[in-house]
């Protein structure tokens, strides 16, 4: 047997945030077996690389990284052969390199990459409270007490994303998340503040809420309006943001959180996906370019300057030149604040893949860039309209001796806009007022303000 304290490791996650929560339970568990963390593939003696599966371009991402790990995998010299190093150090056993994938892709695709990719030294299923001590028994092992709590990829990050449900159950013809993770299920309440506490003494200020659905929460009697109510109860935590709401889904009682609490940031994530009612339909979904307006508004008018960011897809099967005009119109009339898009692409298992893929590739691409190009223009003017307004920033590092970069509360991490900060004397991971000079593309600048009593915009 080997020992955990002289084997080191390298993760790798890949994917959404619901993956890197994941990812981060892998290195909490790693830590307490025992295993030590390096900052290099090249130093590991194990690379895990948590892999996504959700749509083709993912897919060939994941694979893309495996082959890259595979290329530096160092075989062990023998089995649990003894070697001797040559200025005559205590004999010493060569682990090798092993690499171990976990995730989507594999629980997906286990047989095909077993057969295709046979160099995998280790595999596994969606990573749970077990794959430590698994694969450490695989790979001969001997680990401390494995303890699955989380601990962070990226020390000192101002936010954390907390992962309050797995799976779905909304079954979106285009989707294979059902397929992977299987139907949704809910965290218990304990489980879930317990994590949030943990993080809140770690210094975090933000708490990003996601699930694929976070709006289908619910477990015995708490559903979400519960829970965050809760959530806002920990100290240390200053924000709380909603992430991935599906529309249908989208109740009072979710818009009375973002009006009633006060942690809970203005700012929420809708993926409408399309507008028109005839694609919407075959998506499995409900609504239209007047539902969907709707909600946009009333959220608007109950939740003062609220931020909706959404994502859309062009291309699905049936997409008509009309159709996609209803889209480009919607962006046009309710000028969403943030937007992403993508392409469709047909996902084996999945209804929309037995429709055919109807939309060439060129005109897929061109609508894509069409609406990107209209939504840069939306999102340029709309933060334009900041400008000499007062927001809350969230200061997260320095850029050089007079600028520091956070985020207002209106962006979320990863996906949104940057706030560029001038006349910061404190320290990173604090939250500031500041008003805004202008505006760039997609970010803000401006400067520290010191009025208290300043107002909220």
């Amino acid at each position: 047997m080997f020992s955990s304290k002289d084997i080191s490791y390298y993760l790798i996650s890949l994917g959404c945030a619901k993956n890197q929560v994941d990812s981060e339970r892998i290195n909490g568990s790693m830590a307490s077996a025992g295993y030590i963390n390096t900052q290099s593939p090249e130093d590991a003696d194990i690379i895990i690389i948590n892999t996504c599966g959700f749509i083709t371009e993912a897919k060939e991402e994941s694979i893309e990284i495996i082959f890259d790990a595979l290329e530096t995998q160092r075989p062990a010299v023998g089995k649990n052969v003894k070697t001797f190093s040559a200025d005559g150090a205590p004999p010493f056993r060569d682990f090798g390199r092993k690499v171990a994938v976990v995730g989507c892709l594999s629980q997906r695709y286990r047989e095909d990459l077993a057969r295709d990719i046979p160099e995998i030294d280790y595999m596994y299923g969606i990573p749970d409270d077990r794959f430590v001590a698994r694969m450490s028994e695989q790979f001969c092992v001997a680990t401390a007490p494995v303890n699955p709590l989380r601990e962070p990829l990226l020390p000192g990050l101002s936010y954390s994303y907390l992962k309050i449900a797995d799976g779905c159950s909304n079954n979106c013809s285009y989707c294979a998340i059902p397929l992977i993770r299987g139907p949704h299920v809910s965290y218990a309440p304990g489980r879930i503040l317990d994590d949030a506490r943990r993080e809140a003494a770690r210094g975090v200020k933000e708490l990003i809420v996601v699930a694929q659905d976070i709006s289908a929460y619910r477990h015995n009697d708490v559903d979400l309006h519960e829970l965050v109510s809760r959530l806002s109860c920990i100290p240390g935590v200053e924000w709380i943001r909603l992430m991935y709401c599906h529309p249908d889904h989208l109740d009072d009682r979710i818009i009375a959180i973002l009006e009633r609490e006060e942690k809970i940031v203005p700012y929420i994530d809708i993926p409408f996906q399309h507008v028109s009612a005839p694609l919407i339909r075959s998506m499995g979904r409900s609504g239209d370019a007047e539902t969907y307006r709707a909600l946009a508004e009333r959220l608007r008018k109950r939740v003062p300057h609220i931020r909706i960011r959404s994502t859309f897809m062009v291309g699905y099967p049936g997409e008509t030149d009309s159709c996609f005009e209803e889209l480009i119109d919607f962006l046009n009339n309710t000028r969403l604040d943030r937007v992403g898009a993508f392409v469709f692409s047909p996902e084996e298992g999945t209804r929309a893949c037995g429709l055919g893929d109807t939309v060439p590739v060129r005109v897929k691409k061109e609508r894509y860039h069409r609406l990107m190009a209209l939504q840069r223009k939306i999102s340029e003017g709309r933060l334009a309209d900041m400008t000499g307004s007062i927001v809350r920033v969230l200061v997260e590092e320095r850029v050089d001796d007079t600028t520091w970069a956070g985020r207002t509360e209106y962006d979320a991490p990863e996906v949104d806009g940057i706030f560029y900060l001038t006349g910061f004397t404190g320290t990173v991971n604090s939250i500031v007022k500041a008003r805004v000079a202008g505006a760039l593309e997609y970010d803000l600048f401006g400067e520290v303000i010191v009025e208290e009593d300043a107002p909220h915009t």
